[in-house]
């Protein structure tokens, strides 16, 4: 039985610990750093995958694959599904009819733009749920739109009322808010909250130029100023603070976060929800409805059908992840596991939370005597302590020629060689 409080760092009864399954920060959850006063009860996952997800290049979905992903996030738990333009595409339009009678818990988003063609399109087709997007940096409005400021407030709450006319849930996506001043912003959502009241307003940091302390002041300012509307937060990840400025919100008081599949996305991409979930769910202990055990899957299927490949090294999901190959990295996971801590929990959740089956034990020159000794057990082989080292000098030469991982049956290979020839030449020694 392994000493669970070593040091008075105690592993029972702790909300950053659990045997086989996580073992995170236990700073994570200090009074000074675990302010949940603004946090709301549970956060909602709004996935983009389908419509900022098609936006990334060299990605296109037919409508069996759109289709195919829909169920796979609801039957992850995704909050809501943010389906596509109808106005876009014939097919898009189709797939969205499709979907919109199949029996979903997740709610299906149209996304339109402050267009009167969108607003019918939208109805026509029978969406309940709605985000209505429109620019709200001034310079991009006057010199691209050609609206001044009481232009704009016209424009947007104007199609606002066509859409609630139409019996639609319509939600206010104001894009580009990050590089105007929070003054204006105030000023802008002030006067079109006093027309109409959005189902809520999503803050958008569309190039990811907000840091995360920047994202926390904007956040709790827009909780304080417009208590009675919830406030979701879209960003992407230009500078990498995409995940840092999506937990910065949630601490501030934002109720959805919003993210993508494998991070797709316009330019620099979306924030992945897996990342977002674990994050939630482990380090912060905010809950949300994902299936955590559908993870893998549904990151697998969005790879082969987008043919999209995240870096190896991508967290949560990245196929690195579970992979092992420095002897001293194996030889502590075993340590770890003698102890009575776990052998799942080398890293800092087991494989099975997101529906991995294991860890991966490579083989190559960074490898030491246990690793070659677990291959010679998985082939049903043994060897002295002598021997191994031996055939450790031949993988590390071998791994340097094909700069990479000896396979299990290319290792059998060498070492029954190895072990054939050790044999012979005892034998000769022996005879003389």
């Amino acid at each position: 039985m392994s000493d669970m409080n070593l040091e008075n760092v105690s592993l029972e009864d702790v909300p950053f610990y659990e045997k086989d399954k996580y073992w995170v920060s236990p700073m994570n959850f200090m009074p000074e750093t675990s302010d949940k006063s603004r946090v709301q009860e549970s956060i909602q996952i709004h996935d983009v995958t389908l419509r900022d997800g098609e936006q990334t290049p060299n990605v296109i979905f037919t409508v069996e694959e759109r289709i195919a992903i829909a169920k796979a996030l609801n039957d992850l738990g995704v909050d809501r599904i943010e389906f596509g333009m109808p106005v876009v595409s014939k097919d898009i339009y189709e797939a969205f009819k499709e979907v919109l009678n199949m029996d979903f818990r997740s709610e299906i988003i149209a996304f339109l733009r402050s267009h009167p063609d969108d607003i019918k399109a939208a109805a026509d087709l029978g969406a309940k749920n709605v985000i209505i997007e429109h620019n709200v940096n001034p310079y991009f409005c006057k010199h691209v739109y050609g609206l001044k400021h009481e232009e704009t407030v016209a424009r947007i709450t104007g199609i606002f009322k066509d859409a609630q006319s139409a019996g639609l849930k319509a939600r206010l996506m104001g894009w580009d808010a990050s590089r105007t001043t929070l003054d204006y912003l105030k000023r802008l959502y002030t006067e079109i909250c006093e027309q109409v009241v959005p189902e809520s307003i999503i803050f958008v940091d569309t190039f990811g130029v907000m840091t995360p302390a920047a994202m926390h002041h904007t956040i709790k300012s827009f909780r304080e100023w417009f208590p009675g509307v919830p406030i979701e937060v879209h960003n992407h990840n230009g500078f990498g603070l995409g995940m840092a400025n999506a937990m910065a919100a949630v601490t501030a008081g934002a109720s959805c976060v919003h993210g993508a599949l494998l991070g797709l996305g316009e330019r620099d991409g979306n924030i992945p929800i897996d990342e977002i979930a674990m994050a939630l769910e482990l380090l912060y202990k905010i809950p949300t409805n994902i299936e955590l055990s559908g993870l893998s899957r549904v990151c697998h299927l969005a790879q082969r059908i987008t043919g999209y490949k995240n870096q190896g090294t991508k967290p949560i999901t990245g196929d690195f992840y579970f992979q092992l190959q420095a002897g001293v990295v194996i030889h502590a996971v075993q340590k770890i596991a003698d102890a009575g801590l776990g052998d799942r929990t080398w890293a800092a959740f087991a494989p099975e939370v997101i529906g991995k089956s294991g860890y991966e034990f490579l083989l190559s020159k960074m490898s030491g005597i246990r690793t070659i000794a677990m291959f010679l057990e998985k082939l049903g082989l043994e060897a002295s302590k002598e021997e191994m080292a031996e055939m450790l000098e031949l993988i590390k030469e071998q791994s340097n020629l094909v700069k990479g991982a000896i396979s299990l049956g290319e290792f059998g290979f060498i070492a029954r060689d190895y072990l054939k020839k050790s044999s012979t030449s005892k034998c000769d020694n022996s005879i003389e």
